[in-house]
């Protein structure tokens, strides 16, 4: 049994833009759906969600069945916490709060296994399919791989993103607009010149490495925005964002009923 190739990381190589959604719910049909609907990855949340490691690992378990790359977004940089998420087999860790270089080394030594890093090993977990991937074959493969992404949300990464952008065995950033604007000082104004500005010249400095950019957007318009803009890592809202607003769409047409 070989590791399991990651889909999304050889399409952002070549040079295309990968679409995906943030899991909030803890419901695995509904990663299912998402999978089926065609969407290339999805994020499974811990930071803002109740969502349990049990949970999660069903979670994981319903993007392979749709054939859709698994991210699971731990709650803080902690070694432990990443660790815990990608032995559960998941294809790649988002790590929220990732402000300066020295966090993201630490986010990337956890990640990795010797040389890249320092991430514990287990031959037998999810992710080594339980023993039946050979040790070496596991390791090497977990290290090409897995997904290491570090979130861009306030303004101290911004200004010091030349270092994040250096650090070796990271794949990518993921801007996180909303704490990203409340760190500017304009909380929620998506359309805040001086936001959009700064979300502008992350991307544009990302590009000029051999990093890739991403990004939370709120709609499909948003996202056509910020793929035009260079961003190849492109969340469009939430699946319980999705329902409420198909649920509200839903009951305002049948009150003009």
């Amino acid at each position: 049994m070989r590791f399991p190739e990651n889909k999304i990381k050889q399409k952002i190589t070549e040079g295309k833009a990968v679409y995906g959604m943030f899991a909030f719910l803890g419901e695995p049909a509904l990663v299912e759906i998402i999978g089926y609907a065609g969407m290339d990855f999805v994020i499974m949340d811990t930071e803002h969600s109740g969502n349990s490691i049990d949970q999660v690992t069903n979670l994981v378990r319903a993007a392979e069945i749709s054939n859709m790359t698994s991210i699971v977004r731990v709650t803080a940089n902690s070694p432990e916490l990443i660790l815990r998420a990608l032995d559960l087999g998941t294809g790649g860790i988002l790590v929220p709060q990732v402000n300066t270089a020295k966090d993201a080394i630490s986010a990337v030594k956890a990640s990795r296994y010797a040389p890249q890093g320092e991430r514990g090993i287990a031959g037998v977990v999810r992710a080594a399919r339980y023993g039946f991937i050979p040790l070496p074959e596991y390791i090497e493969g977990a290290n090409r791989e897995t997904l290491v992404i570090t979130q861009v949300e306030h303004i101290d990464a911004v200004k010091n993103l030349d270092a994040i952008l250096a650090v070796e065995g990271m794949d990518g950033i993921f801007i996180g607009p909303t704490d990203l604007s409340q760190s500017m000082g304009c909380t929620g104004q998506f359309d805040n010149p001086d936001l959009r500005r700064t979300i502008h010249s992350v991307i544009e400095k990302t590009r000029r490495t051999d990093k890739w950019a991403g990004m939370f957007c709120l709609n499909a318009d948003d996202a056509e925005y910020w793929r035009k803009a260079g961003a190849q890592f492109l969340t469009v809202a939430t699946e319980s964002m999705i329902f409420s607003g198909a649920i509200r769409k839903l009951r305002n047409r049948l009150n003009q009923s």
